[in-house]
């Protein structure tokens, strides 16, 4: 029998459970196969970027500045390395990335040049040192390029490609589980039934994860008996990191998650929070696993989600900054609160004679969901604010920019 815990805070509750979280292991992994994982090592320059003295232009490198005329002796490519030392007086073609040859000082962009009878004619002067790539100009072999933690982005992947390295240490993804529960929950395709609903729960966390690279074992939906849904919630419980319920953490006859918790050997961490919509969320530990009752209600979920689930899987996925991002907005309409919890607020942004503005939609109801479909992001009042007049600046958790 565990002891409950009172209803934390949103910032306390997030402590405890970013703080709980470890990543759940290290794998090596082919490059090529490593867009949106989370590096487990630091990545230094295998060698000096570049490794040559390189022409940043299409053009000619010369053996001197200020003549008019120049020898042309060799063409180069990228990637072709030159056979030639230039002397006085000659020249080669490079082309964009080429290795210009010893004895080049400079080279001048083909378009400030002519040539007459294989002669190179310059219309132009040229610097010494003009658009030539030193030697480890970007970077100096054993220097840093990304750190351990970085989630590898298109960006950030193509540039671990640039480096030539064939396999990186990466976190191992966790894996993860999602129980359905509710009679009254019915699947796409299915007839609707008066008093029923359709199951967005399941969708919403899977489509979610899913924009972190994380496959789910969905059970469910699963009749509201405590025999099936305790079984389930073992079954899960043995084969992944972190379980997710949706459905059955309230006080109803039917909510029997929040029991079998205390009676199946869970510790736990999170027992309700001061956070509206979204209060009956619970948190618990066995082992290694950690499992998250959320409520049934889309909206709640949603909520619970962004705020305490999604740090927690990045957290286990090993990414170094896992707090919900957020960026300030000037509000439109006045946004009012409770002392003594945290208001979650719908909000769609609006661009209003060039400038952004943030509205609050119409319903916050904790039973109304598909206002969601118009909203951009949610605002947070809480601690010692209770009430944010229009004009002001708040600050919004984006959806689109939380993955």
């Amino acid at each position: 029998m565990m002891t409950a815990i009172a209803a934390l805070p949103l910032p306390d509750a997030q402590a405890v459970l970013i703080g709980t979280a470890q990543s759940v292991g290290i794998e090596t992994i082919a490059t090529a196969d490593a867009l949106g994982r989370v590096l487990a090592e630091d990545i230094v320059a295998p060698h000096a970027f570049p490794d040559t003295r390189r022409s940043a232009v299409d053009g000619f490198a010369l053996n001197q500045p200020g003549l008019q005329e120049y020898q042309i002796v060799e063409t180069l490519g990228a990637g072709e390395l030159p056979k030639h030392h230039l002397k006085d007086g000659q020249a080669a073609a490079v082309m964009t990335g080429a290795t210009v040859p010893e004895g080049s000082v400079a080279v001048i962009r083909v378009e400030d040049t002519t040539v007459v009878d294989g002669i190179l004619v310059l219309k132009a002067e040229a610097s010494v040192g003009e658009n030539i790539n030193r030697i480890g100009e970007e970077l100096s072999s054993g220097e840093p390029v990304l750190n351990s933690g970085d989630r590898l982005t298109p960006v950030n992947h193509s540039v671990l490609c640039c480096t030539g390295i064939a396999q990186v240490k990466v976190r191992r993804l966790p894996t993860i589980g999602i129980l359905i529960t509710g009679d009254e929950v019915l699947q796409l395709g299915q007839e609707h039934r008066p008093g029923s609903v359709y199951d967005s729960n399941r969708h919403f966390l899977v489509g979610c994860l899913a924009q972190l690279g994380i496959k789910c074992k969905v059970l469910g939906p699963v009749n509201d008996d405590e025999t099936t849904i305790s079984s389930s919630i073992d079954q899960l419980a043995q084969e992944c990191d972190l379980v997710i319920s949706s459905g059955g953490v309230s006080m109803g006859k039917y909510d029997f998650i929040r029991p079998l918790l205390h009676s199946s050997g869970f510790e736990v961490l999170v027992n309700r929070t001061g956070i509206k919509p979204g209060r009956p969320l619970i948190v618990a530990r066995r082992g290694e696993t950690l499992f998250f009752g959320m409520p049934g209600y889309p909206a709640a979920c949603l909520v619970n989600f962004f705020y305490y689930l999604l740090p927690t899987v990045k957290k286990l996925m090993g990414i170094n900054a896992v707090l919900p991002h957020v960026r300030s907005v000037q509000l439109a309409t006045d946004l009012k609160g409770r002392k003594g919890r945290w208001d979650v607020i719908r909000m769609k942004l609006v661009t209003e004679a060039g400038e952004e503005r943030a509205h609050k939609l119409s319903s916050q109801l904790t039973s109304h969901f598909l206002n969601f479909g118009i909203c951009d992001g949610l605002a947070l009042l809480g601690g010692d604010v209770d009430q944010i007049s229009a004009g002001e600046q708040v600050e919004i958790l984006e959806f689109i920019a939380q993955f």
